[in-house]
């Protein structure tokens, strides 16, 4: 009996739904900070039936709990990558929200050093554009203000601060993904050759459509700008929308 080797892949990605066989296009989505590959399980439901969705799993948190946290987005991103190296013969989509939107440009900009032009799209959410983000301390704050300051923009997120023993779970890799994110200062991000299209939402506190439109600097493949209703978490709001948006940019590629 042989037993497959894990691979790359196998460690990072996640495929959503039931798998399609040939899929014609691929959708890769990556997480916010403290997300899981969970979040996209919905996405294949509203999306054509021959695009393959698959979700990027961080280490530390599901099926990754006993792993180390990341180092830092550029070397995840490098990780993630090398996952991805299967997928770039074929039409591909990168899709991120939030520090996931980071992570999600370094991937591109990494495949593109190795490979030329392979993501045909972009989509970067609810976050501004690298090169004019500040670093922030929020990882650092006590329990209670840190708490306090992810509820704040994740509203599920304070549902689960009446159970004690889930923030003790939660808490540790939530505050490592913040720090992830908050030291995150690359300094002169080189421009992707993939189209861009930057989405948010129209009440989202952190990021307002100066902010998005700040990701157009880091593309020479085209940049489009798109907003929905609903704050920093408004793909859970109107994701119906939002996939519909991606899918129409996509098959426009």
């Amino acid at each position: 009996m042989h037993t497959r080797k894990a691979t790359e892949a196998d460690l990072w990605l996640r495929p959503c739904g039931e798998a399609v066989p040939r899929p014609r296009r691929r959708l890769v989505c990556l997480p916010h900070a403290g997300g899981t590959a969970n979040t996209y399980g919905s996405w294949p439901a509203l999306l054509p039936p021959d695009v393959g969705v698959y979700a990027v799993q961080y280490p530390g948190r599901q099926d990754r709990y006993g792993e180390p946290p990341a180092d830092g987005i550029e070397k995840m991103a490098d990780e993630i990558a090398s996952a991805l190296e299967p997928f770039t013969d074929d039409p591909l989509t990168v899709f991120g929200h939030s520090m996931g939107a980071y992570v999600a440009y370094e991937v591109a900009a990494e495949l593109e050093r190795r490979h030329g032009p392979v993501v045909d799209l972009l989509v970067v959410s609810g976050v501004i554009a690298p090169h004019r983000k500040q670093p922030g301390e929020v990882h650092r704050l006590p329990d209670p203000e840190f708490a306090a300051e992810v509820a704040r923009d994740n509203e599920s997120f304070a549902d689960l601060l009446a159970s004690p023993d889930l923030v003790e779970v939660l808490l540790p890799m939530i505050r490592d993904d913040y720090r992830l994110f908050e030291i995150y200062q690359p300094g002169d991000p080189p421009a992707v050759r993939a189209p861009v299209l930057a989405t948010g939402g129209v009440a989202d506190p952190d990021v307002d459509h100066a902010g998005l439109a700040s990701w157009g600097e880091l593309t020479t493949g085209g940049f489009d700008v798109r907003t929905f209703p609903g704050g920093h978490f408004y793909l859970v709001e109107d994701e119906a929308a939002l996939v519909r948006r991606v899918a129409e940019r996509m098959a426009s590629t």
